[in-house]
């Protein structure tokens, strides 16, 4: 018998029970989702009522990064410890954090809050999508993937209407409350349904994720605004000596974060290119929007949460198609194109922030940013993975998802330190999607490019 067949029915007993597996792990999926939008549209109500608007960006940063850190660390621990025990650990640090944020005093400490809830979503995202492939033959998966994709991309969509909803009628606290009882709902049914299929542990390196966790935690700090100016320099300094001994960690360690061979390759290194700047103009841009829709624009916050809609969902229809342009194409066609429709987008937000253009274009604008972002950001994935033997397929996914974290938190860091006002802010997003327009144009394969294929 297949070995993946067998795993699938050691994990999921059939019928309901299947089922119920498949939607715990999903909310899981949605939850995590929904929280790195749902805070949007809160937040510049937030900071006026806890004061600390000079952290705002640390926000957001701090949820992304503790993410990233989730991700390279929790995916490699599902393996040994168990998908379920994973899930729950990662679960139980959202929810608690989650709670936490939902009572903070004062923004320092929902900004440590919001760490433990980002390494709780970053544990909850690579765990779902190796549950599902427990669940799922390879030829099931295909279709378990479309809802699942579905569901995250409804998550992130509603995430600011709901934010900007609870703030008008409720309180910005119950933007962090809202995901606990469907968090309590989603560990009840996987207790109840699933099961650990049997797996052959491996020596676990938790030294590469905390090695680099550190030293871009200590580079993050040397960006914020909100740090000490007389600690940036140490802080920059210690961030290049931990970041190179991340790069002699990996060198000699049997399970790197990416194994330096496949670095290499131009496909995975423009998906890596990729997806830090696909993450950092999305998260960037969900975070300024509605800061600048309240603060400048005079809107409510369900209004400024409206504005990130066009956005989400040109991400979703443009990562559709972009599969389509990067079969034909390549990254060059996938990635760099979309990131020069970004460029048109957010070059025309900045100009609509400058004279004032209105909601309407406003609103196109951004929906034309989403339609870049999508296929560049969604190929600059399945670009590596083509590229990667099966062994390191895993691997090289969970990688590609805490660049975009990564990307996120240290764009939001460098688009808060430019002062001038909105309209720069908005420049500098407008020029980063040019820079990786012209580096991808040039840097990735004109070409799908598979591991017997050498890149050209």
């Amino acid at each position: 018998m297949d070995a993946s067949v067998s795993e699938v029915q050691s994990a999921a007993r059939p019928g309901l029970a299947r089922r119920m597996a498949t939607a715990a792990v999903m909310l899981g999926l949605v939850v995590s989702a929904f929280e790195a939008t749902v805070v949007t549209s809160a937040m510049p109500t937030l900071t006026r009522e806890l004061g600390g608007q000079h952290l705002y960006s640390w926000v957001f940063s701090a949820y992304l990064f503790a993410s990233t850190v989730g991700v390279l660390l929790f995916g490699k621990l599902a393996d040994n410890l168990g998908r379920k025990p994973v899930f729950s650990l990662g679960m139980g640090l959202f929810l608690l954090g989650s709670v936490l944020c939902g009572f903070a005093q004062s923004v320092p400490a929902l900004i440590a809050f919001r760490v433990i809830q980002g390494l709780g979503a970053g544990a909850l995202q690579p765990t779902t999508m190796t549950i599902s492939a427990d669940l799922y033959t390879l030829r099931e998966r295909a279709a378990v993937q479309g809802v699942f994709t579905g569901a995250w991309g409804a998550a992130n969509v509603i995430g600011p209407l709901i934010g900007g909803w609870l703030v008008m009628h409720a309180s910005w606290r119950w933007a962090f409350l809202v995901n606990v009882p469907v968090g309590l709902i989603a560990l009840a049914m996987l207790h109840l349904s699933y099961r650990d299929p049997a797996r052959a542990t491996s020596r676990v390196d938790i030294w590469g994720p905390a090695l680099t966790g550190a030293s871009f935690g200590l580079l993050l700090f040397a960006l914020e605004r909100g740090g000490s100016e007389g600690l940036r320099l140490p802080f920059a300094v210690a961030a290049c000596v931990g970041l190179g001994a991340v790069a002699w960690q990996q060198r000699t360690s049997p399970s790197p974060i990416i194994p330096l061979e496949l670095l290499r390759d131009r496909t995975v290194l423009s998906g890596v290119l990729g997806g830090l700047v696909g993450g950092g103009l999305l998260y960037s841009t969900t975070a300024f929007v509605p800061l600048w829709m309240t603060e400048r624009g005079g809107y409510s916050p369900l209004m400024a949460g409206l504005a990130l809609v066009p956005l989400l969902t040109g991400w979703a229809c443009g990562s559709t198609f972009g599969v389509r342009v990067f079969m034909r194409g390549g990254l060059r066609a996938s990635a760099g194109g979309g990131f020069a429709i970004a460029l048109l987008g957010a070059s025309l937000f900045t100009l609509g922030v400058t004279y004032g253009w209105g909601t309407a274009a406003t609103f196109a604008s951004l929906g034309l940013l989403g339609l870049g972002l999508g296929p560049a950001a969604s190929t600059s994935l399945i670009g590596p993975q083509t590229r990667a033997p099966w062994q390191h397929r895993g691997m090289i996914t969970s990688a590609m998802y805490a660049t975009r974290m990564l990307g996120g938190s240290f764009t939001i860091a460098a688009v808060d330190l430019v002062h001038g006002g909105f309209a720069l802010r908005f420049a500098l997003v407008a020029a980063i999607a040019g820079v990786a327009a012209l580096t991808l144009s040039t840097l990735a394969p004109g070409r799908v490019v598979t591991e017997a294929s050498p890149a050209s």
